[in-house]
């Protein structure tokens, strides 16, 4: 197969794909069911224009007058190379599990707050999710939350640590909301929209994990915006 097949042989698989997922596709052309899907698919929108630029080069390489997909051009390597990707992440997408399973350090409500600055100066961590001693769920500590109720504990430099419990400090955490939780089946590029498109004031600091985004279930792994930016690129 030639890279030119290839390339239509894709484009069409797509557009197998968008008439499916719009559930009555044929009425509609290639660059209509994008437009439609955009608005609620995030892997579509994310490729949206690449889509749009597909089309419009299906239609110069294939002349539909003298017989339908013959081929009078072929098409770059890249853009092949493109198309075959971006019909991967629209048929058979990436998903957040198992590319962000992880053991994920957690602390009990009632745990000494000496135990979360352990975590911190040893393993570097920023984010902390907490539980109630009955292992449900209770909020988000993250490091600027600690660091913020240092501040504002200190008195003449001094901080005492005496029976500071992880409880104590979790409610002046400015950031406590800002996470989610997620389905493991949830797809990468998903999880990436849900960062880059909060509104302003609500970025999220987390995404959490769990079988089917319950926030009482297992977790399974923690997603930080700099983990789904070093995959996404």
């Amino acid at each position: 197969m030639s890279r030119a097949e290839e390339f239509i042989a894709s484009y069409h698989r797509i557009e197998d794909y968008l008439s499916r997922e719009l559930g009555d596709g044929k009425h509609f052309s290639f660059s209509n069911m994008v437009n439609r899907l955009a608005k609620n698919n995030p892997i579509v929108e994310r490729y949206k224009e690449d889509l749009h630029q597909m089309s419009q080069l299906r239609n110069a390489i294939v002349h539909e007058r003298r017989e339908p997909d013959f081929i009078i051009a072929a098409p770059h390597d890249s853009i092949v190379d493109l198309i075959l990707e971006v019909e991967r992440e629209l048929l058979h997408p990436r998903q957040v599990i198992p590319l962000f399973r992880k053991l994920v350090t957690t602390f009990r409500a009632d745990d000494p707050l000496q135990d979360v600055l352990k975590a911190i100066r040893n393993k570097n961590y920023s984010q902390f999710p907490i539980y109630n001693v009955d292992g449900s769920w209770r909020g988000l500590l993250t490091k600027k939350g600690v660091t913020s109720w240092l501040a504002e504990s200190a008195h003449d430099a001094h901080v005492s640590l005496e029976g500071v419990l992880v409880r104590h400090v979790l409610y002046h955490d400015p950031h406590i909301h800002r996470y989610r939780f997620i389905a493991a089946h949830t797809s990468v590029i998903e999880a990436h929209h849900h960062f880059v498109n909060m509104k302003e004031g609500a970025r999220l600091d987390a995404l959490l994990i769990t079988k089917t985004g319950e926030e009482n279930e297992p977790l399974l792994g923690i997603i930080r915006p700099q983990d789904i930016l070093y995959v996404i690129g």
